[in-house]
């Protein structure tokens, strides 16, 4: 997957888990979330699946 899909495809996941993105550094794969805890934990999960696909 390019880095354009990529961003595209993580905006709508954290969306969907009614976060926001604070910021996040691809260089060091790092993404800080904000949100409810449930949410951010859920967010969290669902972005690991993504990343290990």
């Amino acid at each position: 997957m390019d880095e354009a899909t990529f961003l595209n495809v993580l905006k709508m996941t954290v969306e969907n888990h009614d976060c926001t993105i604070v910021d996040f550094d691809l260089e060091n794969h790092t993404i800080n979330l904000d949100g409810p805890d449930e949410a951010v934990n859920a967010c969290a999960l669902a972005i690991s699946k993504l990343v290990d696909e």
